[in-house]
């Protein structure tokens, strides 16, 4: 797990490789691999922690999604034949193209909050022909709001943890009980069928 990787280090640094990875992942299409906003949460889960201020975090979950995204952009822009691998050239591929053709921005937009779409947009976009004049107004606010929000959800998601970590100890075994209760319910009307 990437918290564990992290934890003994250094606020400074530890703020350091997340930044790269988020950058790392749109820009060096590893988020197909390693999603980004894992990295921001954990982000937010050191800043509740105290081993990395809030609005630390914050700008750096900000800035690492936008200079990802735009180096993503440029990839696509001015190595074309990065694209050409048997993926990117598939019937998919193909039509993500065409949509990012089609509807131009919007796509943008949508494709930043899509797991794996996020690292692919940009460079479809550049690909299909779409300009930095075009890409920047829809990827700026996208994209730092994506980075605002994964900081925010990890901050939040550990505050409440630590506070509400009974509750949701006694919601999941309610669940897991109901879900088992269900299940054999199921199970005795299959039967009941069956034998009839």
């Amino acid at each position: 797990m990437l918290a564990d990787l992290l934890v003994g280090l250094p606020g400074p640094l530890v703020v350091l490789a997340i930044g790269l990875l988020v950058v790392a992942e749109a820009a060096l299409v590893v988020g197909v691999v390693l999603p980004g906003s894992s990295a921001l949460l954990t982000l937010g889960v050191f800043a509740d922690s105290g081993l990395v201020a809030l609005p630390v975090a914050l700008a750096v979950g900000t800035v690492a999604a936008l200079v990802g995204s735009n180096l993503s952009f440029a990839a696509g822009r001015y190595r074309p034949g990065a694209l050409s691998s048997r993926w990117l050239t598939s019937a998919k591929g193909q039509r993500a193209r065409a949509v990012l053709g089609r509807y131009g921005g919007s796509a943008v937009l949508v494709g930043q909050w899509v797991v794996g779409a996020r690292t692919l947009t940009p460079r479809f976009a550049a690909a299909a022909g779409l300009s930095y004049r075009r890409f920047l107004p829809w990827n700026l606010p996208s994209a730092a709001i994506w980075g605002l929000v994964w900081v925010a959800v990890g901050y939040g998601a550990s505050e409440a943890y630590q506070r509400w970590s009974w509750l949701a100890v006694v919601v999941g075994v309610v669940l897991i009980g109901g879900l088992l209760l269900v299940g054999r319910r199921a199970l005795d009307r299959v039967d009941a069928v069956e034998q009839a």
